[in-house]
């Protein structure tokens, strides 16, 4: 079998004080072997520098290239990525650790959960009434009206007696997230998280609607149809469906906005629905719930309390003046439910660490809850392989990525994001702090409502995929990355995701062959195999086929894979670097975005797709609109950082224009176009003069015949081939493409060039007409290093498109 990996994140040391009860290296929901984790020490500590040495001038060829990322860059990006979160943390972290490993920091007559409830008016024991009013005493007329309905929901949870409603027709047409909302929106005019409430000190930020877990929606195969509706979730068991699926009861129109569910999984997201929209309802919940636990005379209602707790935990957490008692309830627990509130105090932990969710549980989150197990989830790479990844509530799209790319050995994890896919549709959940569990959720409910398939045999699939690649991305830094890369782009063209220009298609293929096939290849090889790797609307007509198979062998031939000098590893680098030139739009990351500023667009409703090329505006049909490559940019800027709601990130183009964006994203993209700009003007090799410059005035020697031009190109060279040394160490060196004559000069006679390879003349005549005022516009050099080691040329240059053949 295959081990199972962990996410072993800040809270593994706790892992061994879950209980024996809770097994986290049992492989939760799906059999194991046991756990692999995956680093000796915390992966997640060491995960955001690679490096030890922030000095450029003291970095080794060797250091510099690996990954492609120096230690600032690999920092800011990492910090731009996990930046898709969820504010700040509620509580000082140490602040819960403490609480959970110090037993007489929550010492029982000061901090119990009686002395809370006592000094709230209300008795910390069971009780089988039906609740008028709110334990805690609120202003809120939203509040004093759900409490009870809460309460009630939380009585018919616990008091389930084990019987099975299987048909959806007596479950909401809606999800009951959404139906929450409804009830509870518009919000009382004034209301805020601050008025009078015992939760109101609580600083966990709640969405005031239902928030998809992706940014953007793409419709995708990935081979999602060859599983059909009725095959199970990854993760779910082998088990025949639950017998808690359903409770049995009739009531109102399960439809009704205020109507109290009856299903097993609805009564779940009705409850902790109102503790992630509402604040202060989180502290009415928690303590509901520790009432109905306390002195409970049914162990199988108590049990299923505690449930409830451990649910409400990984979703949410109590306010400022709750959090102490409830630490010491959980110290205080019986034993009979010990693990669970080892467990609840685990997970709080990391629910402050990462953040609320913004769904209620998962169907998987309330199985492994009731087997008193972590879930394991099944990640699938683009080769076939299928990765078990342990998780828990607060599981984060990053800290899946690192564990997974761990786990099959990718350094090189830049780019590389969690899509959630179902029904033919795959989204991305990005690289960030956005919650696992609340796409998973999110996808359950979209099946149910749409398809009318249950939580428990909803087809929901992880994949681990690369969505963007740096703008200097260099496929020999990586071969494991490589080779999920290529096997990504094999299936894309496959299935037609990848689209090729009719001339692009014999080379592609003949690369594809050399891999898969090695240098003997003929045209009847050619001919039975092709199927396996080009779309089959490319091959429908036999005429058409018969033409495509020889044109791949003359490809095949004339680029010299014949001979087999190259091996395999050097051409899946080149279809990689393809495939980034090729389909940029494909390997982007997209934000939802309103125009806010600049020249008219055909839409004001867009979508910034960042990628290697550059940043490119499409309207909702993914058209593009706009488009600069990083060349054209000469600033990023963000403005209202601060304000989610106000946020905007402008760009301002050679040309003078400026383009202001309005997104709740605007400090992401700005972090990542802003070190792309950077990390391409530190690796560029093209410059642009500003200003006339003749070495002669600086040395006074007549042979000193190095002179620059407004407008000319300068193309610097490595250290070990230049012919003399710059006359200043902070200088820089080159060669006048207009008079071929080598030379050192001041940085700032010219404006380097954010750009690996040469833009065309088209755009660099630019600088020939380009005023003064313009030109002192431009970003200085003074702040970037440039590097321009011996092993600059290899590095631009060992992939070029068949370089070697």
């Amino acid at each position: 079998m295959t081990a199972v990996v962990r996410i072993d994140g800040p809270l593994s040391p706790m892992d061994d004080q879950v209980g024996p009860g809770w097994d986290p290296s049992s492989g939760g929901l799906s059999p194991s072997e046991g756990t692999l984790h995956s680093t000796d020490e915390s992966l997640l500590e060491n995960a955001e520098v690679s490096y030890v040495n922030d000095d450029v001038e003291e970095l080794t060829d060797e250091l510099r290239h690996q990954f492609g990322l120096f230690p600032d860059e690999e920092q800011e990006l990492s910090a731009a990525l996990k930046a898709f979160g969820h504010g700040a943390k509620t509580f000082d972290q140490a602040r819960l650790e403490r609480l959970a490993t110090d037993r007489q920091a929550t010492s029982e007559h000061v901090f119990s959960f009686e002395t809370f409830a006592k000094k709230n008016g209300f008795e910390a024991k069971f009780s089988s009434e039906i609740l008028s009013r709110p334990l805690l005493s609120t202003n809120d007329k939203v509040s004093r009206k759900v409490a009870p309905r809460i309460f009630q929901a939380i009585q018919r949870f616990m008091e389930h007696n084990g019987e099975v409603i299987t048909r959806l027709e007596n479950r909401p047409k809606t999800s009951v997230m959404n139906r929450v909302c409804q009830s509870m929106n518009p919000f009382p005019k004034g209301s805020s998280s601050s008025s009078s409430s015992s939760s109101s000190s609580s600083s966990s930020s709640s969405p005031s609607s239902v928030s998809s877990f992706s940014l953007i929606s793409e419709t995708k195969n990935l081979g999602l149809d060859s599983h059909n509706s009725g095959d199970r979730s990854p993760a779910t068991p082998d088990s025949s469906r639950s017998s808690f699926s359903d409770l049995t009861g009739t009531g109102s129109d399960p439809d009704d906005p205020d109507a109290i569910p009856r299903a097993e999984m609805d009564l779940v997201h009705y409850i902790i629905a109102h503790g992630i929209i509402r604040p202060r309802l989180r502290d009415e919940i928690v303590c509901q719930l520790c009432c109905q636990v306390t002195d409970n005379p049914s162990p199988k209602s108590r049990e299923r309390g505690w449930m409830l707790l451990a649910l409400c935990a990984g979703c949410f957490l109590p306010s400022n003046e709750l959090i102490d008692h409830y630490f010491a309830f959980l110290h205080n627990a019986p034993a009979q439910v010990s693990d669970f509130a080892r467990y609840i105090m685990v997970v709080l932990r990391r629910t402050n660490a990462n953040g609320i969710r913004y769904h209620p549980p998962s169907w998987i989150e309330l199985q492994a809850v009731k087997l008193r197990r972590y879930p394991v989830l099944q990640v699938e790479l683009a080769d076939g392989r299928v990765i078990p990844v342990e998780s828990d509530p607060a599981t984060s799209a990053w800290e899946m990525c690192l564990s997974t790319a761990s786990a099959v050995g990718v350094k090189d994890h830049f780019g590389f994001s969690i899509y959630v896919g179902a029904q033919r549709k795959i989204s991305s959940l990005g690289s960030g702090s956005d919650h696992v569990m609340d796409a998973i959720c999110e996808c359950e409910q979209m099946l149910r409502v749409d398809e009318g398939i249950g939580e428990e045999r909803s087809p929901w699939r992880i994949f681990f995929q690369k969505e963007m690649f740096t703008p200097w991305h260099d496929p020999d830094v990586d071969h494991e990355s490589t080779n999920l890369v290529y096997r990504q782009i094999l299936g894309g063209i496959r299935r037609g995701e990848y689209a090729l220009l009719p001339e692009e298609v014999p080379k592609v293929a003949a690369r594809i062959f050399y891999i898969e096939h090695g240098h003997k290849v003929n045209f009847d090889l050619i001919s039975s195999k092709i199927d396996d790797y080009l779309p089959k609307m490319m091959l429908a007509d036999p005429k058409s086929r018969d033409h495509l198979v020889r044109s791949v062998l003359t490809a095949f031939e004339t680029r010299g894979y014949s001979v087999g000098i190259l091996n395999a590893q050097q051409v899946k680098g080149q279809v990689v670097s393809v495939a980034t030139n090729l389909w940029p739009l494909n390997f982007s990351a997209m934000f939802e975005a309103l125009r806010h500023s600049g020249p008219p667009l055909a839409s004001s409703d867009v979508i910034l797709a960042v990628n290697g090329d550059g940043v490119f505006i499409l309207d909702g049909h993914f058209k593009i609109l706009l488009g600069f490559h990083y060349y054209d940019l000469v600033d990023c800027f963000v403005g209202s950082e601060n304000d989610p709601k106000r946020s905007t990130v402008g760009f301002v183009a050679l040309d003078g224009n400026q383009f202001r964006f309005l997104t709740p994203s605007a400090s992401i993209v700005h972090r990542i176009v802003s070190v792309y700009l950077e990390g391409l003007r530190r690796r560029s090799r093209w410059a642009v003069a500003l200003q006339s410059f003749q070495l002669q005035d600086y040395t006074g020697g007549s042979g000193d015949d190095f002179r620059l031009m407004q407008g000319d190109i300068v193309e610097m060279v490595d250290e070990g081939r230049r012919r003399h040394r710059p006359l200043h160490p902070s200088w820089l060196y080159g060669r006048c493409e207009r008079t071929r004559v080598e030379g050192s000069f001041p940085s700032d006679v010219v404006y380097v060039l954010p750009t690996i390879d040469r833009p065309d003349d088209c755009f660099l005549s630019v600088f020939l007409s380009m005023e003064v005022d313009q030109m002192k516009s431009l970003p200085s050099n003074a702040k970037t290093d440039l590097i321009l080691s011996s092993g600059t040329t290899g590095r631009h240059l060992a992939n070029a498109l068949d370089s070697f053949a």
